[in-house]
């Protein structure tokens, strides 16, 4: 018994001083884990630039009288044809011109000055492909014809027609062009034909051509039917084109002033 509690005294006093250890005990705190760095954001795209809404359409005009020489290229006109406003320009003295901040598109082109006869170009692509559209090609333009056909008349030699034409004596070119529209009433004209001549050029005066009656034939006159003619003045440049919306080709050049249509029967 007595030894009993000795063992437990001497318990009691060693743990005295272990529960005055734990009094004081400080506890170190785990350290903290170390923060992934953010990742850098990725720069924001570059804006695509405001696409180019419109740029120039240039060319360059020669212009020409009825003897081929060159004329003063300055103060033509070209404007797009339905713009709205107008978008017009003018050549200077080199024939060249530049129409102003044009909308990307298709167009009609309109050429005039004062003694020439109007020509257009139709469908011209207008592309966001570089600073401007270029027409490519120089447009050579003839002014309207000043040949003047003052009498004309056919007749029957054998298996061919005999044209005669007259011009006035006064008419000083070197060669005397013309174009002769062929119908099957006596409205021929420019504007209304079935068939018509390349450009003739003559120095006679009056002038005598001579044409095969089978080459009529060829064109769908028959025996029995009315061959009408009708003969204008034209320019080496005729400028002639066809025009879609008019369903026929135009002669910006022929001179309008010319005689009536005449006419024979097809043997």
């Amino acid at each position: 018994m007595k030894t009993q509690s000795i063992y437990f005294l001497l318990f009691t006093f060693l743990l005295l001083p272990s529960c005055s250890n734990d009094d004081n005990f400080i506890a170190i705190p785990e350290p903290e884990p170390i923060a992934e760095p953010e990742p850098e954001p990725e720069p924001e795209p570059e804006p695509e630039p405001d696409p180019i809404p419109s740029a120039d359409i240039i060319g360059t005009v020669d212009l020409f009288d009825d003897d081929r020489n060159m004329v003063d290229n300055s103060g033509m006109t070209i404007s797009i044809e339905g713009s709205d406003p107008l978008i017009t320009a003018t050549t200077d003295p080199t024939g060249n011109y530049s129409l102003k901040d044009v909308p990307f598109g298709t167009y009609n082109l309109i050429f005039e000055k004062e003694g020439f006869g109007t020509y257009k170009i139709f469908d011209v692509e207008h592309k966001d492909e570089g600073e401007f559209t270029l027409m490519a090609n120089v447009l050579k333009l003839g002014q309207i014809s000043n040949s003047v056909i003052t009498k004309a008349s056919v007749r029957q030699q054998g298996n061919f027609f005999i044209l005669t034409m007259d011009r006035p004596s006064t008419e000083n070119l070197l060669v005397k062009r013309m174009r002769i529209f062929y119908h099957s009433s006596d409205d021929v004209s420019n504007e209304v034909h079935s068939h018509y001549s390349p450009i003739i050029g003559t120095t006679g005066n009056p002038a005598n051509l001579t044409f095969s009656i089978a080459f009529f034939r060829t064109l769908g006159f028959k025996s029995g039917d009315t061959l009408w003619f009708r003969v204008y003045g034209e320019n080496f440049y005729s400028n002639t084109y066809l025009d879609s919306e008019l369903g026929r080709d135009v002669f910006p050049n022929v001179n309008p002033n010319t005689v009536d249509a005449f006419s024979i029967v097809i043997p």
